[in-house]
């Protein structure tokens, strides 16, 4: 298997990051690409670059350091977006209007455990 190769690709929209990067991927209409950590070997992690319409991996590397994972898969150029993988996945657990507790349902999704009437803002959740 290849090394991922960021040259071979062209413009970003949105990054990994320390605090995201487990909760979701990188996603454009043919490629995907994100981290993982090693359940094995926690503290280490893979990063890959998969074409999610056939299943293919076009590159997968393993590193010690999570930061160069994060630079690894952000210096792959292309139209990026952000896909969290759960309503949390954006960091707003916690935030706003909902806010005081962990992920959970949402407000509007929840009616007699629901504090109160207010409707949460997308990804909004609380406990």
């Amino acid at each position: 298997m290849d090394k991922i190769a960021p040259e071979a690709y062209i413009c970003d929209m949105d990054k990994l990051t320390p605090e995201n990067y487990s909760k979701g991927f990188l996603m454009d209409e043919e490629l995907m690409g994100g981290l993982s950590e090693s359940k094995d070997q926690p503290g280490t992690f893979h990063a890959f670059v998969v074409r999610h319409t056939t299943g293919e991996t076009l590159g997968f590397q393993h590193f010690e350091n999570l930061f160069e994972a994060i630079r690894t898969i952000n210096d792959v150029e292309r139209n990026w977006e952000f896909q969290a993988v759960s309503r949390c996945g954006s960091g707003n657990c916690g935030s706003g209007k909902c806010g005081s507790g962990g992920c959970g349902k949402l407000k509007k999704d929840s009616t007699a455990e629901s504090p109160s009437n207010e409707s949460c803002g997308p990804g909004e959740c609380h406990s």
